[in-house]
């Protein structure tokens, strides 16, 4: 052990606050109640942990700030975690923000749309969501039961036609006055119930109203909202009755292992389990009191307001200090319960098994991942595994518009926080190769400017021309990278200086997770592609 980090132990106070533990870069983020003595207590278990023999073998230095409270301490640590993102601290896989859904009760006629960050702003947020593709296909489906509104509108100016929205479901028609202020208010009533749990009371509702409309003799409006129901009843899930008194809750499952751990999530509103979401963990070895605690700070830091109870399987490390921190920050009472009884403990039973079961089909995804990129550094002649992969795809339409984007994936997996999106600058016209090789050099002139981390493999898609063309942008830069190009009609893989492309057998997990990398470059910027043509059309009408 350097004598140096010994007596810079011994220099620091016996104050509450965080420490920041430095090697080349940040290597650990924590909070203490005695700064001093909690780092004392990192050396010691050093010496029969490897998590921490490794913290402290990397530790150059330790800064340290002094806070007023154990709380202040707390979200002191929570903001540096953010910022410096330390290998050693517990952290969601996934670092960008997750999403939610909002509905924006603060406009004239409330929609519900996808937000990433929740503000305090007198509208309704739902979420966060671990499945971002589950979540978009719930809004997808409830925007075809509660069609709102979805196009941009002057309310006084009123179209003579509505607009394409409405004729495909998705619009109630605002913008041409086909609906009243009250009957779009009772829309979003029902969509509130649905997405707190109460499908059933609007089933019931949409009953009694067919009933009436019969009775009246107004069989048509009866089909409509007989038809309601039955999309109602056939779309959404069956809400699981949990507790028979209607109390709201969330139930945390930890299961872990020594690298990565998933805490499933079960949200119970009104006494009714809502949703289920499971979230992953980098871990680094950390015992499962501190996973749990770096959850709770991480996943309620992003919440709108904690519900009164958490039911825990794993009791966090400092209890008191989190439940004051939830007081000070959503001005709540939260009582944070470790394996309660009854219904609560069979809840916490099944978010366990729940997610050791993500853990398990994880741990089969990550060795699939790892047999796919062997098989590529197998058959691209590559030194080492392509661990980092960056993929590059470009959009246009008629040459009017054009995008590029450029997905990564770290291990097999999606590393959102390095994705990126362009606007073709020197490229005019449909000409893929050139754009190509415009958003390649970008890419890695910014990458050489911020002296950060370059790929391992770099995909085009693309044949022959677009790797070509990629491949020159990297030598204007001085850059030597392994690059290949992936062609869509028959997925072979063209390399540098060979004469013939490499075709992979077609159940290999190498294509499989080359295409898997294409497909999100893809999905990517046709999304943005898409995005700027409504914004475009938008534009031109007004």
């Amino acid at each position: 052990m350097d004598t140096t980090i010994e007596d810079q132990i011994e220099n620091l106070p016996e104050k509450t606050g965080v420490y920041i533990m430095r090697g080349e870069e940040v290597l650990y983020v924590g909070k203490a109640a005695n700064i001093r003595e909690r780092v004392r207590n990192h050396l010691q278990a050093s010496k029969s942990d490897p998590r921490e023999a490794l913290i402290i073998g990397g530790t150059k230095r330790i800064d340290y700030i002094v806070t007023s409270s154990e709380v202040e301490a707390l979200v002191e640590e929570n903001i540096l975690i953010k910022q410096y993102r330390p290998k050693f601290n517990v952290r969601l896989r996934d670092d960008k923000t997750y999403p939610y859904l909002k509905l924006s009760l603060e406009e004239d006629y409330p929609t519900l749309t996808i937000v990433r960050r929740p503000k305090r702003d007198g509208n309704r947020y739902y979420g966060p969501y671990a499945d971002v593709a589950a979540m978009r296909r719930t809004l997808n489906t409830l925007r075809r039961l509660f069609p709102l509104t979805a196009c941009k509108y002057d309310p006084k100016k009123p179209r003579r036609r509505p607009c394409i929205y409405y004729h495909i479901g998705l619009c109630s028609g605002v913008c041409a006055g086909l609906i009243s202020r009250d009957e779009y208010n009772e829309r979003v009533k029902e969509l509130i119930l649905v997405l707190e749990g109460k499908a059933e009371m609007v089933v019931e509702k949409l009953r009694k109203e067919m009933l009436e409309a019969s009775t009246n003799l107004e069989f048509e409006r009866a089909a409509i909202v007989r038809d309601r129901i039955a999309s109602l009843e056939k779309t959404l899930p069956g809400v699981t009755v949990a507790f028979p008194e209607p109390i709201d809750l969330d139930v945390l499952g930890l299961a872990k292992t020594p690298s990565t751990a998933c805490v499933q999530v079960l949200q119970v509103k009104a006494g009714r389990l809502i949703s289920s979401e499971c979230f992953e963990l980098n871990t680094q070895g950390a015992e499962e009191s501190e996973i749990i605690e770096s959850f709770i700070k991480q996943y309620y830091s992003r919440r709108m307001t904690p519900p009164p109870e958490i039911v825990v399987s794993t009791k966090p490390k400092d209890v008191k200090t989190i439940q004051d921190w939830m007081f000070e920050r959503f001005g709540v009472e939260t009582t944070i319960s470790y394996w309660a009884k009854g219904r609560k403990r069979r809840l916490t039973r099944l978010a366990v098994e729940n997610a050791k079961t993500h853990l398990e089909e994880l741990g089969s995804r990550e060795r699939r991942n790892l047999e796919g990129l062997k098989e590529l550094q197998e058959a691209l002649g590559l030194e080492d595994t392509p661990k980092l992969i960056e993929c590059f795809d470009v959009s246009t339409l008629a040459g009017k518009i054009s995008v590029g984007s450029m997905v990564a994936f770290m291990n097999g997996e999606p590393l959102k926080s390095r994705y990126r999106r362009f606007r073709i600058k020197t490229v005019v016209g449909q000409d893929d190769p050139r754009m190509i090789g415009e958003i390649v050099y970008r890419r890695y002139r910014r990458l050489l400017e911020e002296r950060a981390e370059l790929p391992d493999l770099i995909i085009v898609d693309g044949g022959i021309t677009q790797l070509n063309s990629a491949r020159k942008s990297l030598s204007d830069l001085g850059l030597e990278l392994p690059i290949v190009g992936l062609a869509k009609r028959l997925e072979q893989l063209y390399l540098p200086k060979r004469p013939e492309p490499v075709e992979l057998k077609k159940d290999s997990e190498g294509l499989h997770l080359i295409q898997r990398i294409r497909d999100e470059a893809h999905r990517f910027a046709i999304s943005y592609h898409r995005k700027l043509r409504v914004k475009n059309e938008i534009s031109n009408r007004t």
